[in-house]
């Protein structure tokens, strides 16, 4: 009998590994081999850069980007750091957010020596104003200028604006096509969807061989459950065989909303061959090999999806639902609503849960605990936004290294609102902690903050308190040098009110006592945060006044009461 010698591979080894099946188009390799990489040392900034390329290389920024927060919040040194906010650059450049790009990019540039351009970050501010008309005739190029545009309308929920701009589209333009498809595509997302049909029927009766046009019709006749005749325009749409990817990503989500289960095995592969490693393309091939009676394989290519995709993708929930073999799955590039119902449900019972039950559930250690760690988990990585929130105010209860930790990772997600960030924020300040220190990835840009919370702070009362903490989340959310403006937040409230050695309030003149009775915390926000950036703009009154909707007279009594020689009169 043969002898089996077993060997471990280095880090070095599996990077080395990994270099070689990405050169060899082994995509999937190369980030098994990372991930291995990262399991026997998770602070390689080395691995972490290499996987976020090859998510990048996919297409899939999001991933990319998440990996590489991630590797930020492990502190590298300062040569791996600007690595990292290179290649953070380079994929906010791919996705067209040249302002997002420059955030990192000026922070490197002396490093990489870098000369960047002054009017990086507002290359369409003209042009959002109407400005590019002069420079542009009404030629191709303009109208796909406008075609662009209006897909940025589109992003933003800007329909109606979007649907005016297409309007201006030659008919003889090669454009109008792609107008009238955003035209539909604005209709749809409104749910207008009489205006849908009639704008697709006259759209073909003067160019009947528009396939988007085609595609939006059969969508919008199912939307109103009129099966046959979506059946009819697909048939018409199926008469031609499609090899190319613009056409056939078009037609694919029809044919499976459709159940078309061969013509979508047909077509997944088409795409997967052009495009290599696509997730939800890959997802739609599986569940579809499952209905047609290919299990085995649906399974192969679901494991393929977790391999590389793992927590990002619903790979584990199909591939669990595929054991207990059910005669058909629904086609799902997430969870099915079925499943997430289930789970909210669960959750739900967690939010009616006692503070005793909770810190069970946040300590525990048993089956059930672990089970509603997974499912809250899960919740952040929903777009449940108003579930997230009070999931914070139930965990704020019970505070644990569980809940720092989850917190402080979902603190560099990437797309993290303004409360929600505020909530979970505070979640982690506990009392008498006077140094607030976290990572925090706040509209796309990365910021280490390291803040002296006032001394005062736990002792104000509730509506300055408020209007500090407000400030806070403002400067950490909106600032792209946060630490030097929340350094002097601290410094101009503990001008004000301090804590005397037997630990009572005490205000730095008698007049500020009268903060006591301010009654609006956001007049008190602007005022703060007005004398935070005074140094900034010479109007920054009126900036507060106008951001925050402020009443004026309010706003210049709160000032001077505060900050003015005299005092004022409440």
């Amino acid at each position: 009998m043969a002898q089996i010698i077993g060997f471990n591979l280095s880090k070095e080894d599996y990077l080395n590994l990994a270099d070689k099946a990405f050169k060899d188009g082994e995509t999937e390799k190369s980030i098994s081999y990372l991930d291995k990489a990262l399991s026997i040392d998770e602070r390689s900034a080395e691995a972490s850069i290499a996987l976020a390329i090859v998510y990048a290389s996919l297409g899939a920024f999001e991933i990319s980007n998440a990996t590489l927060f991630k590797a930020l919040a492990k502190h590298p040194c300062a040569d791996d750091r600007d690595r990292i906010f290179y290649q953070l650059a380079l994929n906010f450049l791919d996705v067209n957010l040249p302002d997002v790009a420059e955030y990192y990019l000026r922070d490197i540039a002396d490093a990489y020596d870098l000369q960047l351009p002054e009017d990086m970050g507002e290359a369409t501010s003209d042009a959002q104003d109407g400005g590019f008309r002069v420079i542009y005739p009404k030629g191709e190029d303009y109208y796909e200028m406008l075609i662009s545009k209006a897909y940025e309308l589109v992003r933003e929920r800007k329909l109606d604006e979007a649907i005016a701009l297409m309007d201006e589209v030659d008919p003889r333009s090669k454009s109008k096509a792609a107008a009238n498809h955003i035209v539909l595509v604005c209709l749809m997302i409104k749910n207008d969807i009489d205006s849908v049909i009639a704008n697709a029927q006259k759209m073909l009766a003067e160019d009947g061989d528009n396939l988007a046009v085609k595609c939006s019709l059969a969508t919008a006749y199912l939307a109103e459950d009129k099966i046959a005749e979506s059946y009819a325009v697909l048939d018409q749409i199926l008469e031609k065989d499609y090899t190319n990817m613009d056409e056939i990503l078009m037609i694919l989500p029809l044919l499976v909303n459709l159940e078309m289960h061969a013509e979508v095995v047909k077509y997944t592969k088409r795409v997967l061959t052009a495009l290599d490693l696509q997730p939800n393309t890959m997802i739609w091939l599986s569940q579809a090999l499952y209905n047609l009676g290919q299990k085995d394989e649906a399974r192969k290519v679901m494991l393929k999806v977790r391999t590389i995709f793992g927590e990002y993708s619903p790979a584990d929930y199909f591939l669990q639902l595929y054991k207990q073999n059910p005669d058909k799955v629904a086609y799902s590039m997430n969870l099915p609503y079925v499943e997430k119902i289930a789970r909210y449900k669960d959750l739900d019972r967690f939010l009616k849960m006692q503070p005793q039950e909770v810190l069970q559930i946040v300590y525990g250690l048993d089956e059930e605990s672990e089970h509603m760690q997974k499912l809250i988990e899960w919740a952040f990585a929903d777009d449940n936004e108003t579930l997230k929130l009070l999931l914070v105010e139930k965990l704020d209860l019970c505070t644990s290294k569980w809940v720092c930790d989850f917190l402080r990772r979902q603190l560099i997600s990437t797309d993290l609102s303004f409360e929600l960030m505020d909530k979970m924020l505070f979640c982690l300040v506990q009392d008498n902690m006077f140094r607030l220190t976290f990572d925090v990835v706040a509209q796309d840009r990365f910021k280490s903050i390291d803040m002296v919370l006032p001394s005062a702070f736990f002792k104000m009362n509730e509506t300055l308190h408020r209007a500090v903490r407000c400030c806070v989340s403002d400067v950490v959310f909106t600032d792209e040098e946060p630490n030097i403006y929340l350094a002097k937040l601290t410094n101009i409230v503990n001008s004000i009110v301090t804590i005397d050695d037997s630990g009572k309030l005490k205000y730095a003149k008698p007049k500020l006592k009268r903060i006591s009775t301010m009654r609006s915390v956001r007049t008190l926000i602007g005022v703060l945060l007005c004398k935070v950036y005074e140094d900034d703009a010479d109007d920054m009154r009126n900036q507060t006044i106008e951001r925050y909707g402020l009443d004026e007279g309010t706003f210049d009594k709160y000032y001077k009461i505060i900050f003015g020689d005299e005092d004022g009169i409440e």
